[in-house]
């Protein structure tokens, strides 16, 4: 074993993990510098722990492999993605129903769970070992309004091959490569892919209030399979886009009154096409309404 190695399994060793970032954390919030290199050197082992604005109790599982529950061991509840999660908290407080499409481990459906402990929260997860993680933290959590489905949602009913990566890094949740320059050669698996609108008929589901949707490149095809839901709760849609929504979505949502913002640090900015974010808030209501919940 070399030197690397080494150190590599002693960072990952429950107990000296747990006590060298617990100390560093610490430490940085004493002295108010930001953990930039310890996020990225000094992943968390362990559960995490988080406190919501709602005053409930948060538990996510870190085992070093995910950037999720690292970054908000480092820098809280609503540090991993800043812009939306307050956002997705304050939307899913009223929501009836929540979907979390392309769940990945799950920290939005479980955001969602304990915003509204009377909504119920649907999670799609397709790679199997994503799904698992995402079963644990709901069972940590002792969550009884999330169920979790290892589907992945599209236009069509159908089966077809999902795409993940091969190095270490958290595993992409699309039916498609994203930018196959960042892994050329990722693993494949062949996936059961649902409709919203036939998993939301079948279910005789009533209230879809909210959607998050982060299928790496498939968003148009998750929305199309959702039509119907969306013309008859008009629902509010946090989404993923790579690049920018332009037009792509017009012909489905513009009909129906819906409206793109971007969502920045300062809060959601109608999009002009020009204002790129990595996520989107699609909504037909009043955005001061939104915001100010």
């Amino acid at each position: 074993m070399n030197v690397k190695n080494a150190i590599k399994d002693i960072r990952f060793s429950p107990y000296i993990n747990r006590f060298a970032t617990s100390i560093a954390k610490a430490l940085s919030q004493a002295t108010g510098l930001r953990p930039n290199f310890l996020v990225d050197h000094l992943p968390r082992v362990g559960v995490v722990h988080l406190e919501l604005p709602n005053g409930l109790r948060l538990k996510l599982l870190s085992r070093g492999d995910d950037w999720i529950p690292n970054r908000v061991f480092w820098h809280g509840w609503d540090g991993y993605e800043p812009e939306t999660v307050p956002l997705f908290f304050r939307l899913a407080s009223t929501a009836r129903i929540t979907l979390d499409v392309g769940a990945h481990v799950g920290l939005f459906s479980l955001l969602a769970a304990c915003a509204n402990p009377y909504g119920q929260v649907y999670a799609f997860e397709p790679l199997g070992s994503n799904c698992e993680r995402l079963k644990q933290n709901v069972d940590l959590n002792e969550l009884t309004n999330v169920l979790c489905l290892q589907n992945a949602v599209g236009e069509t009913d159908e089966t077809a091959e999902f795409y993940h990566g091969t190095s270490g890094a958290p595993l992409s949740n699309g039916l498609s490569p994203r930018l196959l320059s960042f892994d050329p050669h990722p693993n494949r698996s062949t996936v059961k892919v649902i409709t919203i609108d036939r998993f939301v008929r079948e279910r005789k589901l009533e209230g879809v209030d909210l959607i998050k949707i982060d299928t790496e490149t498939t968003e148009l095809q998750v929305l199309k399979g959702m039509a119907d839901t969306l013309k008859r709760d008009r629902t509010n849609i946090i989404c993923e886009v790579w690049g920018g929504p332009r037009n792509m979505f017009d012909e489905l949502l513009r009909p129906l009154g819906y409206k793109y913002y971007s969502l920045t640090k300062d809060g959601p900015v109608e999009y002009t096409g020009e204002n790129i974010s990595q996520n989107y808030l699609f909504t037909t209501h009043d955005i001061d309404s939104l915001v100010a919940g």
